[in-house]
């Protein structure tokens, strides 16, 4: 069977020719809800939405192995869509290397996985077609996608992969914002834009795949714990927009150094990693999204299921960025959390369905 996914070409940082290719490959999916920190109420609606998701999505991938890799006990509403989803649930304790608690996700690499690859996704996102293009794309590479802006100075950069000890990539890599239409849906300055224009790869860490034989959950790990330092202590490096509290500065040296070692490194399609400012700003329409990253101004910050209109209402603007108007995609999102409240959610809470 053959099917089509857009790529993004590297020369021209946009949406290039249809890539064909065929379904042949599976992998472990994992995500890690939070059910530990002071955000579990959050984790608990984006774990159910992630879930549900994951219940009506069709094709080849709704069969691959999928794993909740929890810190913290899960509550019951999530074991019992879990067990609807077939998913398995193990419980960790935390990993705090990050301000933000963000390196928790490397506790997914510890799954007993069925598969020789795992799909590391963030609990806020949302699966809506089948994997399987995705999959055979990446093969036995790593599949990364480019972060939306560069948080870092050449400066910076160069210690960061100094401090980590793999040799300074130099600006070959790119990142969304570097295209100049984005950049002005962005507000960036003159200044950020250059540094979206000369950066090395550079990538968001919500959706990861990668074979379990490159042992990579490790290397990251190992890079997070020499990084983060560089920006907590009493001198922290320079950076903006809180970019030195996360955990993809290390994943980008990570990447590098298994594609210095001779890995392969796949640029993740847009359609299988699209984020707000693709809706927002026109770049992706509602119906080619594969998966949807909604972080955010899409989180619900309120944290609770009670608050999902306002959780949907949020998702009409977004720091820095201009409100798209008229916002279609934003009704067809609203329609689709509506589907899977009504299928899904509401059963395991044991709540009537909407008529």
């Amino acid at each position: 069977m053959q099917v089509e996914v857009s790529r993004v070409d590297a020369d021209s940082r946009l949406p290039s020719v249809p890539l064909r290719c065929a379904m042949s490959y599976a992998a472990d999916v994992v995500t890690v809800p939070d059910f530990d920190g002071p955000s579990a109420g959050r984790f608990r609606l984006a774990t159910l939405l992630f879930l549900a998701a994951w219940l009506d999505h069709r094709g080849a991938s709704r069969s691959w192995p999928l794993h909740l890799a929890c810190i913290g006990e899960p509550p019951a509403s999530v074991r019992r869509l879990a067990d609807k989803a077939g998913a398995h649930v193990s419980v960790h304790a935390p990993l705090l290397m990050t301000p933000g608690r963000t390196s928790n996700k490397l506790r997914g690499f510890e799954v007993a996985a069925r598969t020789d690859r795992m799909l590391l996704m963030d609990t806020d996102v949302l699966i809506l077609r089948d994997l399987a293009p995705l999959a055979d794309l990446v093969s036995s590479g790593i599949g990364v996608g480019p972060a939306t802006v560069n948080h870092f100075t050449e400066r910076t950069w160069r210690q960061i992969y100094q401090a980590v000890e793999v040799p300074y990539p130099g600006p070959t890599g790119t990142c969304w914002c570097a295209d100049t239409r984005l950049a002005g849906f962005r507000r960036l300055t003159d200044e950020q834009r250059d540094m979206c224009r000369h950066m090395p790869p550079y990538f968001n860490s919500g959706v990861v795949m990668a074979p379990r034989a490159l042992d990579f959950g490790t290397l990251w790990g190992n890079h997070l714990r020499r990084v983060v330092p560089l920006f907590t202590g009493t001198a922290p490096l320079e950076n903006w927009g809180g970019g030195g509290e996360g955990d993809e500065h290390a994943l980008a040296t990570a990447v590098e150094s298994c594609r210095q070692r001779g890995a392969a490194v796949v640029p993740i399609p847009w359609p299988y990693h699209t984020r707000p400012i693709l809706l927002r700003s026109g770049f992706q329409a509602w119906s080619r999204v594969a998966l949807f990253h909604y972080h955010g101004a899409l989180k619900p910050h309120a944290g609770s299921l009670d608050d999902l209109g306002r959780f949907l209402e949020n998702a009409r603007s977004g720091d820095g960025e201009k409100a798209a108007s008229p916002a279609r995609w934003l009704d067809e999102f609203r329609d689709f959390l509506r589907g899977l409240m009504r299928a899904h959610i509401r059963p395991v809470l044991g709540e009537p369905r909407a008529t």
